[in-house]
């Protein structure tokens, strides 16, 4: 009877513990870090692993050198945070959100102008399951 009891209370914490790997966390939460997660790696100087968080298409048309290259500021950003994330369904239907907005806050030093600071907009897709930056060409 001990054993029944033990099989089916383990049988319970397993199927809550399954529970909870299916709650999704909101799409602001998770662009946020992803966004965050990115300009952490763009500061740190890894263009190869911020690249990833590009959209496929984009990656299929630019190779990681030319995204370094548009990057290649970042070495003067002294921090980068998300400040605000909001999120939209793309379609009138209203359906789940598929677009989000990342404003960043980046401090910075400049050569002859000092300490400043200034905000950065970025669209963020869900594309293929994920969350990407959509990059412009």
């Amino acid at each position: 009877m001990v054993k029944k009891t033990f099989i089916a209370f383990a049988g319970a914490v397993l199927l809550a513990g399954g529970c909870s790997l299916l709650e999704q966390k909101p799409p602001e939460q998770v662009v946020a870090s992803r966004a965050q997660k990115r300009v952490d790696l763009l500061m740190e100087g890894d263009f190869e692993r911020a690249y990833i968080f590009t959209t496929p298409g984009y990656r299929t048309t630019e190779g990681v050198g030319r995204y370094g290259t548009r990057w290649a500021g970042t070495q003067m950003w002294l921090s980068a945070r998300v400040e605000e994330v909001v999120c939209r369904a793309g379609n009138a239907d209203l359906g789940p959100p598929d677009r989000c907005q990342v404003l960043l806050r980046v401090t910075y030093t400049a050569p002859g102008m000092g300490l400043s600071e200034t905000t950065l907009s970025e669209d963020w897709i869900l594309t293929e399951g994920n969350w990407y930056l959509y990059q412009k060409f």
